[in-house]
């Protein structure tokens, strides 16, 4: 499948129908986004993996973004090895910016594997950061729920076809 039609068929799922997540996709998925670019490669980004039913319980009872899935990465950055962009006199840091590069990275390689997947960030992170006790450097950025699809309700939302037009998208300035 070409890049784009991979990107075409990727879709938020919310209904996953159960079935476990094998090791060796969960590390593929993993190894795409340790690989990932990062500003100037400080690799501030760490995954913890969800997948007990500990772990999970404990997740679900504090946002219903983790939703059913049998995995559910939480996709954080360590503020300490952010890039900062102090000495152009802006309060950026690459955290977020890095953590979406890496979410979106293992969240297209779980599609090319016939997994499906939900980028979430409706939640409290502090909330969520407290509950699994995190140094006080480690921020969430999202979280990735990733599964198979339930096959009667897991599909795409009517919204999902529904794009700007080229036009709209890239202007030419």
């Amino acid at each position: 499948m070409s890049f784009i039609d991979l990107a075409k068929n990727r879709y938020s799922c919310r209904k996953y129908n159960g079935e476990s997540v094998s090791s060796e996709k969960l590390q593929a998925v993993l190894e795409a986004g340790r690989i990932s670019p990062t500003a100037i490669n400080a690799q501030p980004i760490v995954v913890k993996i969800l997948k007990s039913e500990e772990s999970l319980a404990k997740i679900r009872g504090i946002t219903r973004m983790a939703y059913d899935a049998p995995v559910v990465l939480m996709v954080c950055y360590d503020l300490d090895k952010c890039y900062r962009a102090e000495k152009y006199g802006d309060d950026f840091n690459s955290g977020v910016m890095d953590a979406s590069i890496v979410t979106t990275s293992m969240m297209m390689q779980a599609t090319d594997l016939g997994l499906a997947t939900l980028w979430a960030r409706g939640f409290n992170a502090a909330e969520i950061e407290k509950a699994f006790d995190f140094p006080a450097n480690l921020k969430l950025a999202c979280l990735l729920d990733i599964g198979y699809a339930d096959p009667e309700e897991g599909g795409p939302s009517p919204r999902h076809p529904v794009r700007k037009t080229m036009a709209e998208f890239a202007q030419e300035i």
